[in-house]
């Protein structure tokens, strides 16, 4: 076969007449035998391509945006006061910074201001993927000190704490779209529970709650519907307002009903579900109940009287809790008054339990799901010691909290079909027809 007319050989060839390869080649032998990170470093011809990348992408901007090539006339015009209304107005330096370190590119300006590129935005000195890194280690939870000594170290960049800042600051306006998106009209199981973050308000540093709400919708997966800070100096008299905020809002973003709502016993919540969702079934943590009346019993029995308080909930049905709560008090009535009476208040509230099935109880008696959504919240927030306000406070939460709950979308519950049709057996009227089954 003639060589000229070799498929291999004309790929090659095309090859070596490609400028941008015969360059590369060059920059190449001039790093040959050197790491990688030691032909990015400072003064490096790659490092310098990147920023000659830029700058032409930045004139093709320019081109477009001003509708003329450089140096083009308007035909038969050559006077000053004929010429274009917008023109070129020479270049501005700045300094990039980028995955790879840090160069100086020349921006292009017009003369009347109007140019705004889109590969570098203007005031702007950071790259995409350098941005989305900063991100991910300020969601992983490491401190602003942390992220400017790893992004020095890793990239080279000069980077300030107020720069770390400035960068997260950017994600506000998408944190509060997420915070307030829309929301199903139905949520048939929601749970209500607190963390506590050290924030520093104006009078001082206090463990502040952070309220989450998550709930099972249509799907069978677990989603976070909001995150709350209580504003500092809210008492316990102004709880109840603040809840029905909360589920006021919910209410505006498209959730309609809620068929049972799990929550520790906060102070107001139960009220202020009731006055806007009034067919909710408010139904208290067992966990939360158990861990609250056992604090009433010495360390040394409180294994032996967990045990007696555990026949109670685990009882098959209503009529042998309550002979299970006889038991108890008859036991430990006169040595711990207020562990059985704990458990008499709260029992009558407790009794929905026994008309749903395995399944659905356990989903309800106690709000381990939000729980387990916590711990991963606080495997972040453990090393951040004291927010330095309740903005940053509920930015890192939110910011962790879209990323769990991306997670939690694609996992659904292998039981869901089963909770969904007993779901439509105890809430006929308020689930629709072929609800869960229609995704």
């Amino acid at each position: 076969m003639d060589s000229e007319n070799n498929p291999k050989r004309r790929r090659r060839k095309k090859t070596e007449d490609n400028p941008l390869d015969a360059h590369l080649r060059k920059l190449a032998r001039e790093g040959a035998g050197k790491p990688l990170s030691e032909s990015l470093s400072e003064g490096s011809p790659l490092k310098d391509l990147i920023g000659r990348f830029v700058e032409i992408a930045l004139e093709e901007e320019m081109r477009d945006h001003l509708g003329y090539e450089r140096h083009d006339r308007l035909e038969g015009k050559d006077t000053p006061t004929e010429r274009r209304e917008n023109t070129r107005n020479g270049r501005t330096k700045k300094k990039l910074k980028t995955s790879h370190g840090e160069t100086e590119i020349d921006v292009p300006r017009d003369r009347q201001g109007t140019f705004d590129p889109a590969i570098v935005p203007k005031y702007g000195t950071v790259t995409k993927d350098v941005e989305d890194r900063v991100v991910g280690m300020y969601a992983a939870g490491m401190t602003t000190r942390d992220i400017q000594a790893q992004v020095q170290e890793l990239y080279g960049i000069e980077a300030s704490e107020m720069f770390v800042s400035r960068i997260v600051e950017k994600l506000d306006p998408e944190l509060s779209a997420w915070r307030n998106r829309p929301l199903e009209s139905l949520y048939p199981v929601v749970y209500v529970d607190a963390l506590h973050q050290k924030v520093r308000h104006a009078s001082g540093v206090t463990a502040t709650a952070v309220y989450v709400v998550s709930a099972y919708g249509e799907s069978g997966t677990m989603e976070i519907l909001g995150v709350y800070i209580a504003p500092e100096g809210y008492s316990t008299a102004e709880s109840a307002s603040f809840w029905h905020q909360v589920f006021a809002t919910l209410e505006k973003r498209g959730l309609a009903d809620i068929l049972i709502l799990c929550a520790d016993q906060l102070t107001g919540l139960e009220r202020a579900v009731s006055s806007v969702y009034p067919q909710a079934r408010f139904q208290p943590c067992v966990v939360h109940v158990m861990r609250s009346t056992l604090r009433r019993v010495p360390w040394s029995e409180r294994k032996k009287v967990a045990r007696e308080v555990k026949k109670i909930y685990q009882a098959p049905s209503f009529d042998q809790a309550e002979v299970a709560l006889q038991a108890l008090h008859d036991r430990y009535a006169s040595r711990y008054p207020g562990l059985v009476r704990g458990w008499e208040q709260v029992l009558p509230r407790l009794s929905d339990l026994w008309h749903y099935s395995v399944p659905l109880r356990k989903l309800v008696y106690t709000i381990n799901p939000i729980e387990n959504v916590n711990r991963q919240v606080r495997k972040v927030t453990k090393n951040r010691g004291v927010m330095p306000n309740p903005d940053s406070a509920l930015r890192l939460m939110t910011l962790v909290l879209q990323r769990i709950d991306r997670k939690a979308q694609k996992q659904a519950r292998h039981d869901w079909p089963r909770i969904v049709d007993e779901l439509a057996i105890h809430f006929p009227d308020r689930v629709p027809d072929n609800w869960g089954f229609r995704i």
